[in-house]
């Protein structure tokens, strides 16, 4: 049957994290969706696709673009990302009844299941066939992707987790963050619902951290200018005190990385993994995780561990698609950092992978996602990557793939998955793209 496939970046409560100068980029993330469509679904979108782009993406994931419908709600106070308020216009519901009739809808697959997508889908009557809704139209969205409750979790199922703290109090964080520094350890601060980094700060007793995985970072050398630090910004770690924080131990020089997996009624399937590349914050991913920490033993704990917790999802009454993110510590360990019950930002590129390169790509093949590209015009762009040879080959199984377009206007900038035989590759045309539209 068809599916309402929305193209929800996030949650309501991320938006606070992101700029107003960013809201282009975020709201295009929502073509990510495209590469996850099938025949015959009908695509909620925040803003409208390059019509030149949506023919190129359908025609590489195998889709005839003439079985899709786009649907983009009329703005918002949210700029160009979708919105409550954007789902609240009369005339868009009327018109998504109309089409949810006439083409047998029958369930809904949004980004992330929010709130105020879910009021949508019981609005349009999906919420039945939708797997898992229940659970998440109960407060399970707030749940699978708290940090919050992703720690209460993790240390119920013996999950290796930093050592930290979930407090609502000021004293409490701070007793803790001193012990770490005073200690000549680092922490980490982290909002209970955020992504990408966006919502972390990393606290140090000296300079010359690698702070990756935040966006805020700071240096602290006697007690009394850390407590007044993390009283001034409680509001912020606690959403304005409607939330508990999460404090930890940060472990420098760690490599990041993710893995998502598909749950069902029936099982629970790993379908991809990968390193995340932060600058300070996520910054693009390389898929899979490549060698040496491949082969490291930290990082098959790591796949066990995720199945595992894949399973504890399963069995709270989560159904669908989850990401979860972790370390590999210098000392070789695997550490846990949150879940998240929705697509990850990088679903779509093992849909590229699938559907595109093929072949067993996570074996035989390395992407390389570059978030920030200066392209011109679609067609320009297009015609540029073909002339130098980097558009991707079906043949070579390599090349530059579009995953998205149109971040800095409706004509310009976008995104870009680097497809190479192996890392070396990858990175070699990623900086042959880079050099082609320089930003």
């Amino acid at each position: 049957m068809s599916r309402l496939v929305i193209g929800n970046w996030g949650n309501e409560a991320e938006l606070a994290n992101i700029p107003a100068e960013d809201l282009r980029h975020a709201g295009s993330q929502g073509q990510r969706m495209i590469w996850c469509a099938r025949p015959g679904d009908v695509l909620v979108l925040p803003i409208r696709p390059d019509p030149d782009f949506f023919a190129y993406a359908t025609a590489l994931a195998g889709i005839d673009a003439a079985t899709l419908e786009v649907v983009v709600p009329p703005p918002g106070k949210g700029g160009e990302v979708l919105t409550r308020d954007r789902f609240e216009d009369e005339e868009l519901i009327a018109g998504l009844r109309r089409i949810v009739r006439d083409r047998g809808i029958d369930r809904a697959e949004p980004f992330y299941l929010d709130g105020y997508v879910n009021r949508l889908i019981k609005r349009l009557g999906l919420d039945k066939g939708t797997p898992g809704f229940g659970f998440m139209d109960q407060g399970g969205n707030e749940l699978l992707n708290s940090k919050v409750t992703f720690r209460a979790v993790a240390a119920g199922t013996n999950l290796p987790i930093p050592e930290g703290v979930v407090t609502d109090a000021v004293e409490e964080a701070v007793d803790f963050l001193w012990d770490l520094l005073g200690s000549g350890r680092t922490a980490i601060a982290k909002q209970d619902v955020s992504s990408g980094g966006l919502g972390n700060e990393v606290l140090a007793a000296e300079a010359g951290v690698d702070a990756i995985g935040a966006a805020r970072h700071e240096v602290f050398t006697d007690r009394a200018a850390l407590a007044d630090h993390v009283a001034e910004h409680w509001a912020w770690y606690t959403g304005g005190g409607r939330r508990r924080a999460v404090f930890e131990e940060y472990a420098a020089g760690s490599v990041p990385i993710w893995g998502e997996a598909a749950i069902t009624e029936d099982s629970v399937e790993i379908y991809g993994y990968g390193r995340i590349r932060m600058n300070p914050v996520c910054d693009g991913v390389i898929i899979p995780v490549p060698p040496p920490d491949s082969g490291a033993a930290s990082f098959q704990a790591f796949l066990t561990h995720l199945e595992a917790l894949a399973g504890t999802m399963r069995a709270m009454g989560y159904r669908g698609l989850t990401n979860v993110d972790a370390i590999l510590t210098p000392d070789g360990r695997v550490l846990f950092n949150e879940f998240n019950g929705r697509y990850g930002g990088s679903t779509h590129l093992f849909r590229i992978g699938e559907r595109v390169v093929g072949g067993g790509f996570l074996a035989d093949r390395c992407l390389i996602e570059q978030r920030e590209c200066a392209y011109p015009a679609f067609e320009t762009t297009l015609r540029e990557l073909t002339r130098s040879g980097l558009a991707y080959d079906p043949a070579t199984r390599t090349g530059v793939i579009v995953p998205v377009f149109g971040t800095e206007s409706e004509t310009t900038g976008g995104e870009a998955c680097v497809v190479g035989a192996d890392l070396a590759e990858a990175e070699r045309l990623e900086r042959d793209l880079l050099a082609l539209f320089p930003r």
